[in-house]
């Protein structure tokens, strides 16, 4: 018995027997509207049956009399008041797509083939001192400590609008800007920078307390073109981006702890965030940058009025 959303790409092998569509999108966390709650009452739930529809339970005599009246061919059930009664596969499509999916389509299908250049802001973040950490700390330990360190940086990002790109050792990338203008990119970028900082002070105190050692970050923010695709085996592609754009954040993020500053950004960030009331940008900082001929300039930014300091 399978049941399979092929909207969604997922297969669903396992569910209590009698389980509604509904109930089986739901257990595999398949993104479904039911603006009534699932009560049969609404036509948000509908899917079109692909294959086995031989499998499902008859209609109920709500949803026939729905049904009928608005015309529906046999195909067309509610998956909440459709139950799977066969030991067939079943596949089917959802005929309303949540639009957060919709979002997440759109997004893909513009990553199809070698990739786009799109203008976005790439933030990087990453441990300091990491290696005085896996040198007294058991290797398991290491890895706890880890954990909670990327899921607490995780969430920063994807409560400003960012998008996870990569973990490697101990650093972090993000993507913001897939969907927005450049100046909410930015702003989104910044604020998840400045709202690591805090998260991870507070996460720093509780490890201290249950390892003796203390956590801090340097966060490198740029701004400018970057090619968006699919990278890696043909059988095995996933989100990537390529360009100097990364290049550069990576290397801010390097210059953090040179420069004393938490959070650094490039004057591409600076200038679409120079009337963000939120942060306060610093004067700029010249730096010497590897692939960059001549000083590159970058700003320290933190929380506060965004007054030039």
């Amino acid at each position: 018995m399978r049941v399979t959303f092929e909207c969604a790409g997922q297969s669903c092998r396992w569910f209590p027997p009698s389980s509604t569509l509904l109930d089986v999108a739901t257990s595999s966390e398949i993104s479904t509207i039911t603006a009534c709650g699932g009560n049969g009452i609404c036509s948000t739930c509908r899917i079109e049956v692909l294959e086995g529809l031989e499998n499902l339970a008859p209609r109920s005599p709500a949803e026939q009399e729905l049904a009928d009246k608005r015309n529906w061919p046999d195909a067309v059930r509610l998956a909440c008041s459709a139950r799977v009664v066969g030991d067939g596969v079943v596949k089917v499509k959802r005929l309303i797509t949540p639009p957060s999916e919709r979002k997440r389509q759109r997004r893909e299908a513009r990553q199809e083939g070698l990739g786009q250049i799109r203008s976005i802001a790439v933030l990087f973040a990453d441990m300091r001192n990491f290696t005085p950490i896996t040198e007294n700390c058991p290797a398991f330990d290491v890895i706890y400590i880890l954990n909670r360190y990327f899921t607490t940086l995780k969430q920063s990002i994807q409560a400003n609008g960012g998008q996870v790109n990569l973990f490697v050792g101990d650093e972090i990338s993000a993507v913001f800007g897939l969907e927005e203008d450049p100046r909410t990119a930015c702003r989104q970028a910044v604020s998840a920078g400045l709202d690591m900082q805090q998260r991870i002070n507070t996460l720093s105190r509780v490890i201290e307390r249950e390892f003796d050692v203390k956590l801090k970050i340097g966060v490198g923010i740029h701004f400018g073109p970057v090619i968006v695709g699919r990278v890696g085996p043909v059988d095995d592609l996933r989100f990537g981006l390529v360009g100097d754009t990364v290049n550069i954040a990576s290397r801010l993020e390097s210059k953090t702890k040179e420069v004393e500053a938490q959070v650094l950004v490039s004057g591409a960030v600076a200038e679409q965030i120079k009337d963000f009331k939120d942060v306060c940008v610093g004067h700029p900082i010249p730096l010497k940058l590897k692939g960059i001929q001549g000083s590159f300039l970058s700003h320290a930014v933190t929380t506060g009025d965004s007054t030039t300091q």
